[in-house]
């Protein structure tokens, strides 16, 4: 054999011993963690949980569906409407550029007919 095919068969090798993976890592993430700086709000039970969050300007409001019926999160004022989250582990983001107030509600069970299932996320500097 000629040295170039030494060391061909050398990166072919060290490529496919660099290339393997962990076994002991099983399952997959349905719902990853919100970023760096995010917030989490649970869906479920025709409640929002927690039910007011406070987070800083820039952050990004992870939502999640973690119930067996379909539902929403909708900004009150229009700022943002995820549409339905189904099924269960659907998830929807929005990111806050701006100081206030945002109360929200699920479109499917509004808060004339489920007073209690509302939200709001505080946004300060």
């Amino acid at each position: 054999m000629r040295p170039y095919r030494f060391v061909t068969i050398g990166i072919i090798v060290a490529a496919a011993a660099c290339g393997s993976s962990n076994s002991s890592i099983t399952g997959t993430t349905k719902n990853p963690p919100a970023p760096m700086g995010g917030a989490n709000i649970t869906i479920q039970d025709f409640s929002f949980t927690p039910a007011v969050d406070t987070v800083k300007v820039g952050t990004t409001v992870t939502w999640t569906n973690n119930g067996p019926s379909e539902h929403s999160t909708t900004s009150d004022t229009g700022i943002w409407d995820s549409g339905g989250l189904m099924p269960t582990g659907a998830t929807f983001q929005h990111t806050f550029s701006a100081t206030g107030s945002f109360p929200y509600h699920c479109t499917f069970h509004p808060p004339s007919l489920y007073p209690n299932f509302v939200g709001t996320i505080v946004v300060t500097n």
